[in-house]
């Protein structure tokens, strides 16, 4: 497969990746897989492929599949085009949402004013829903912090992204609210509470910057979003734990691929939301604000 995508690398030693900027020889031949430790992924025949053609994993699959003889591929699954609802605001359901995750009502108000929040019925539950002006992606939470029910293939979840919906884009960064000014610092956090802790944060900090959220730790950024952060300063907030360690450091070495300034730091005690709970919104913006500063 090497030969064949015009790869040459050597069968032993450190080596510059072959499919993204390397500065530093950080690759290496483990086995029948290339080891890129900088970003601790793997490559595999398939991967080195779909990489080389610029494709995803299951359309390097199919092509590959197309010219073994006798074989047909299956169809591409159909793409489910994102359907968002009308979302409404009201202070009595942003006063529901504070109690519920335990920050300032101030804060699920910002994220109102900004256009990021709202409120529908999904799936027949009252829920809070983000979103943004790009309309990639949305997701639901109920009011009532319970569970959504299993249904179909989907087993029960805390949270429910609306089908169509890509979740490796980082919301919050186009609200439909205000024009972002170009060169405002980014804070950057996983998953929907910790992007409403985030507003808190904003609201007792003194520091202006821009609230994003990647729902999810095992989603890279994507790629046609990378530009926004070009020549930020972006401080990545990640998860305790493996998965947490992980994300943070995929997601630094995407953003300086790209020219940013990227200040990760791994949250200890719990995510932010938890941490906020426990220290108080005041005090986090404190904390994170000098280290903001020391980087």
């Amino acid at each position: 497969m090497l030969a064949r995508c015009g790869i040459d690398v050597p069968l032993r030693g450190k080596f510059c990746s072959p499919f993204r900027p390397d500065g530093t020889p950080s690759c290496e031949r483990y086995g029948e897989t290339i080891r890129d430790r900088s970003l601790d992924q793997s490559y595999d025949a398939i991967k080195v492929f779909a990489e080389h053609m610029g494709l995803s994993n299951s359309d390097a699959i199919r092509k590959l599949a197309a010219e073994l003889p006798g074989r047909q591929p299956r169809p591409k699954p159909q793409i489910h085009k994102l359907t968002i609802p009308p979302l409404q605001y009201a202070i009595c359901e942003a006063h529901e949402v504070a109690k519920l995750r335990g920050l300032s009502v101030e804060a699920i108000d910002f994220a109102g004013f900004m256009g990021t929040l709202g409120f529908a019925e999904i799936g027949g539950f009252h829920c809070w829903v983000l979103t943004d002006a790009d309309k990639r992606l949305a997701e639901a939470r109920r009011i009532d912090g319970k569970a959504f029910p299993a249904v179909g293939s989907l087993g029960e979840r805390k949270a429910h992204t609306l089908r169509g919906s890509c979740k490796s884009w980082p919301l919050g960064m186009n609200p439909p609210g205000v024009k972002v000014p170009s060169g405002l610092p980014v804070w950057l956090v996983e998953g929907g509470p910790d992007y409403l802790a985030a507003c808190d944060v904003l609201m007792h900090s003194g520091r202006e910057f821009l609230p994003v959220s990647i729902l999810g730790a095992g989603q890279r950024i994507h790629s046609d979003a990378l530009p926004f952060f070009r020549s930020r300063d972006v401080l990545i907030l990640g998860h305790p734990g493996e998965a947490g360690f992980k994300a943070i450091n995929t997601w630094s070495n995407q953003l300086r691929d790209v020219g940013a300034s990227a200040i990760p730091i791994q949250l200890q005690g719990g995510d932010l939301n938890d941490i906020i709970k426990t220290h108080g919104p005041k005090a986090v913006a404190t904390q994170l604000n000098r280290e903001f500063t020391n980087h």
